[in-house]
């Protein structure tokens, strides 16, 4: 069964994809459309189970094994995304980059806390809320960046820098909040020691990237599929790493890729870089964008319009203000911080 399901989802994904990318529009764009119409949002073709809320019995079932392969799906698109970028560019564009995740986190978040508090009257819900529209989502916006061929640019290097920004101060919010809501207390041992767990997860992260890949780049630039499979491996240590310490792993999987350089293993980059890209792109990634859509709900849309409404304004009004602005507060002109904060919308994350 599960073969079929693989085989539908490919074929759909595939087929929408390909009328976008005609129509001048990213894949990702008609994957993640593919995904609300072939499952539980519209047909519910493939789900879960009836009594997770599907109208009927899908004809194709999403199980757990397929969630471990959308899993994959996100760790292979941000390893691609790593070897996609430039380390010494993210490197120059630092104070940008710090600019636009930050104030891209705070200016929502604050604009999310309102709202919240407005419809729900409740500190906490209000939190949890407003800590779900100050991420942007780091995988996707990888692949639309990439689908735009736009993933190595500046624009790219700022959206992507900003968005790993966003999502590890999104996840230390969650982490302090989640803390709080139960103990009733901030507690400030609590929020030192996230910081310093994160803080060493950068320091392990960047000694292997800086001291390990290049010694070991024989390894990397192994011929055949050895250098692929460590690099797998080296990507999966250092993703595995940031979920122990409460990280998401896609920061850990964008930092190994970003690690793996062209320069310390020659030509041999340009083969991993195209068996990343195949499995991202060609294969698990599209298992994983549709999977996105099937968490959605349509029925909010007229349940909770005006709650809907003013969350939707608060999320992309919050996003371009806070990261466009932080972009042009540190160097980005006017029309460069607009894009910016166009385009850091986009949620899914937390």
């Amino acid at each position: 069964m599960e073969i079929f399901t693989i085989l539908f989802i490919l074929g759909v994904v595939y087929g929408v994809g390909l009328l976008f990318e005609r129509l001048g529009q990213p894949p990702i764009l008609g994957e993640l459309l593919a995904g609300l119409v072939i499952g539980p949002p519209i047909l519910g073709l493939v789900g879960k189970a009836s009594q997770e809320g599907l109208i009927g019995t899908p004809m194709f079932e999403w199980t757990p094994s397929m969630d471990t392969l959308a899993t994959l799906g996100m760790f292979f698109l941000m390893f691609y995304a790593g070897l996609a970028s430039d380390p010494k560019m993210l490197g120059k564009m630092k104070k940008t980059i710090l600019g636009v995740g930050t104030f891209g986190t705070i200016v929502p978040l604050i604009f999310g806390i309102l709202v919240g508090l407005y419809f729900t009257n409740d500190f906490w819900q209000a939190m949890f809320i407003a800590i779900a529209i100050s991420g942007t989502s780091l995988v996707t916006k990888a692949r639309i960046l990439d689908d735009l061929g736009i993933l190595r640019s500046k624009i790219g290097h700022t959206m992507i820098g900003g968005a790993m920004i966003d999502n590890i101060l999104s996840f230390m919010l969650l982490a302090v909040v989640l803390n709080a809501a139960t103990t009733g207390t901030i507690e400030v041992f609590e929020v030192l020691k996230t910081l310093i767990v994160v803080a060493a997860f950068f320091e392990i992260a960047l000694f292997l990237g800086y001291r390990v890949f290049p010694w070991a780049k024989k390894l990397f630039a192994y011929p055949g599929a050895r250098g692929f499979t460590f690099a797998l491996v080296m990507g999966l240590l250092i993703a595995s790493i940031g979920e122990l310490i409460g990280l998401h792993f896609i920061i850990g999987a964008y930092l190994a890729g970003l690690f793996v350089r062209e320069e310390f293993i020659g030509e041999a980059f340009k083969d991993l870089n195209k068996r990343f890209q195949t499995l991202s792109h060609g294969f698990l990634g599209p298992i994983f964008i549709p999977s996105v859509a099937f968490h959605v709900r349509l029925e909010v849309l007229w349940t909770y319009t005006p709650f809907l409404t003013a969350l939707l304004l608060a999320a992309i009004f919050g996003k371009i203000i806070g990261a466009g602005g932080g972009g042009y507060l540190t160097g980005l002109k006017r029309r460069d911080a607009l894009i910016v904060g166009i385009g850091m919308n986009g949620r899914g994350t937390v």
